[in-house]
């Protein structure tokens, strides 16, 4: 099972999507040994644009230990706008931790970075164009996925098959993210609001690079919502398997220092970050019937339907943590923010799009639909 991404005006292949079977399928992981990765030069950032120039994506290529999952050189996108005012948003691209996951052809993860990753001619919140959309003026970083590794690793793994064949795959996104996310830093060092999402398994890497982003921001009004993201890792999962993530955790956050890297949880998480940082706020976005991520707990064989593990995750989440709010919506689409769509969606009479504008004013928002 697979999702499309829509991205330039064309359907292209993503497959941001294999995640919630990570905790199922790390047994495979026990065949996969490391090795070294010599760094490759890079171009060097390129600088920012002049402020009175146009508003434009401009694409860099921050070279260094950065890397896609097949060897090749990343690339980020980022837009200089409103100098107090910043997106951050991390692409989906899906996962991989298995030679059948991450074998050539196999389709569960992007593995580069090219045109059809440009968000010049993307929708929802990334069509900085359009004045409905909340964030327009804004500047904004669009991090790509290319790594299988929801921008949480920095590894290299080689994984074999039962027949002797093997792949070897860079799993570099927690790099590929610093290194965005540093070019960003130095071209935006004090705005008042910063929104961070991400799509499927961008929406992974907007929790998880989240506390990087408020501690170096410490006076902005922060918000992070995660679109399509419910279901991802709400199974105890040992992280010491999984790419190198469990050394790369925000472990100045206390509450994250204590969660044991064998039995990680995004609910666990969401909740010291959430109580680390009580002036943020947190939220998620997800269908009800999502398909992909109901796919993979069918296939991974979670209890009860897909629709009870997604509220019953949403509810571990919300125990611990005030500042965190969700919204449901009908149907069985996978990512909300970046459609065409992201305008006329509504949860209990409430548009989408006013939602999200409401947390990027700094606003406070209701669970939706209501009593959810």
């Amino acid at each position: 099972m697979t999702a499309w991404r829509r991205v330039g005006g064309r359907a292209r292949l993503a497959a941001g999507v294999g995640l919630v079977a990570v905790a199922v399928a790390l047994a495979a992981l026990a065949g996969s040994a490391g090795g070294g990765d010599p760094a490759a030069p890079g171009r060097a950032a390129t600088t920012a644009p002049a402020a009175t120039a146009p508003a434009v994506w401009e694409r860099v290529e921050p070279g260094g230990r950065t890397r896609c999952g097949r060897g090749g050189r990343f690339a980020f996108w980022a837009r200089m706008g409103a100098p107090d005012r910043l997106l951050v948003f991390f692409e989906g691209g899906g996962g991989c931790w298995d030679y059948r996951s991450c074998a050539p052809g196999a389709g569960l993860f992007d593995d580069r970075v090219d045109a059809g990753d440009d968000p010049s001619r993307a929708a929802g919140v990334l069509d900085l164009d359009d004045p409905r959309n909340p964030f327009h003026g804004w500047s904004a970083l669009f991090v790509p996925s290319c790594t299988g590794d929801v921008f949480a690793g920095d590894a290299v793994r080689t994984y074999r098959a039962a027949d002797g064949r093997a792949v070897t795959v860079h799993h570099r996104g927690h790099v590929n993210a610093s290194a965005a996310l540093d070019w960003m830093f130095r071209r935006v060092p004090g705005p008042r609001r910063v929104f961070v999402a991400g799509c499927s398994a961008g929406s992974i890497g907007s929790i998880l690079h989240a506390p990087r982003i408020l501690r170096q921001y410490p006076e902005a009004q922060v918000a992070q919502l995660g679109d399509s993201l419910g279901y991802l890792f709400s199974q105890p999962t040992d992280l010491r398997e999984l790419w190198g993530a469990d050394r790369l955790l925000p472990d100045w956050v206390p509450g994250v220092r204590a969660i044991p890297r064998a039995r990680f949880t995004m609910p666990r998480f969401y909740q010291a970050v959430a109580a680390h940082y009580p002036r943020a706020t947190f939220a998620q976005v997800n269908f009800t019937e999502d398909s992909v991520q109901r796919a993979f707990h069918e296939a991974a064989g979670g209890a009860g339907t897909f629709s009870q593990a997604l509220l019953g995750n949403l509810a571990a989440i919300r125990a611990g943590s005030p500042n965190f709010r969700s919204c449901l919506l009908d149907g069985s689409a996978h990512c909300a923010l970046p459609s065409p769509d992201f305008y006329s969606l509504e949860s209990g009479g409430v548009g989408l799009r006013d939602w999200v504008a409401a947390q990027a004013n700094g606003d406070p928002v209701a669970n939706l639909p209501p009593g959810s």
